[in-house]
């Protein structure tokens, strides 16, 4: 009987620990369906044209920008040689730019085609463009302001040597004081022929806007001697020379004539320089003059033309003539 208790008691705890015990979750997957065919790329719209393969070398340039030539306006107490010196031309490029004007009639108002630079040189160190200037002496800078807001300057070159010098020229510079920039023109001379001993003056113009307040120096560029036996110039008088001042010393009228010196000699063309000075040696004008009729053994060649005041009050006025073969 005991036995038999027993029996029920277990039996009846095994339930209840089997009522206690939790269920584990059914993880069964139900399979998917499987897809019947086979996958297309899409190849997107048809194109109808075809594109050309490119070359990831090649770079296709750029348009060059073409100069473009612009017009002056001649105004009062303008001539060309001082217009060339403005726009850094020779005489030489502007006439041949401009052939129906005559450089002695320069008329008030007429328009002047200045021609765009063609050629800029490239810098080569191994082959330096310029020659090694002969020694010259320079005098300080000066500069006064033009109508337009620019400036022009002057610096003056001595030649101390024993024989003649040519292709004078000057690097004038300007250290803006305002703003920290160097600014440089070249400074040209309005003859080629500087005699020994002989004294020339270079000019250059700064286009506005131009420095107010500003430390100036100037720098030798060209200077070349000339061969004796070059026969490149002609040794010319003057007879006589006149020069009448304004009142108001802004203007000077040089008048006169030209000579060969040697009788037997014929020049082709004629240039004559007229370098205005202010009571304290200043330079304070130039004026060029050229004329292209030929001259020949006695005969002789009038001129006239007028210089005018930059800055100072003119003082006096130094004519300077040479003559080409």
């Amino acid at each position: 009987m005991k036995m038999i208790l027993s029996l029920l008691v277990l039996t009846v705890l095994a339930l209840a620990l089997a009522a206690c015990t939790p269920s584990e979750p059914s993880n069964t997957l139900t399979p998917q369906p499987t897809r019947t065919g086979a996958l297309k790329p899409y190849t997107g719209l048809a194109s109808s044209v075809t594109p050309s393969p490119t070359n990831a070398a090649t770079v296709t340039p750029l348009p060059s920008a073409t100069p473009t030539p612009r017009t002056h306006v001649v105004r009062a107490k303008e001539d060309l040689w001082g217009i060339a010196l403005r726009y850094g031309l020779s005489l030489e490029d502007l006439l041949t730019a401009n052939p129906t004007v005559d450089p002695r009639f320069l008329s008030i108002g007429a328009n002047l085609m200045i021609p765009a630079p063609l050629y800029t040189p490239t810098p080569d160190a191994a082959n330096p463009p310029l020659p090694t200037p002969v020694g010259m002496d320079l005098v300080t800078p000066v500069c006064y302001p033009s109508r337009e807001g620019g400036l022009w300057c002057f610096t003056t070159a001595v030649n101390g040597q024993e024989f003649s010098i040519e292709a004078l020229s000057a690097a004038i510079r300007l250290y803006d004081q305002g703003s920290g920039k160097i600014l440089s023109q070249t400074a040209y001379a309005p003859l080629n022929l500087v005699p020994p001993g002989g004294v020339m003056a270079l000019s250059a113009y700064f286009p506005a806007p131009a420095p107010v307040t500003f430390d100036i120096t100037a720098e030798l560029l060209t200077a070349l001697p000339v061969p004796p036996a070059a026969g490149r110039f002609l040794a010319v008088q003057q007879p006589g020379t006149d020069i009448e001042i304004s009142a108001d010393g802004l203007s000077a009228v040089a008048s006169g004539t030209f000579q060969l010196s040697d009788a037997q000699a014929a020049a082709s063309r004629i240039q004559a320089a007229a370098i205005a000075y202010d009571s304290q040696g200043r330079v304070t004008g130039i004026r060029r003059w050229e004329s292209l009729e030929p001259l020949s053994g006695s005969a002789s060649v009038d001129f006239q033309f007028t210089v005018y005041a930059t800055g100072g009050a003119i003082d006096r006025v130094v004519v300077l003539v040479e003559a080409y073969p």
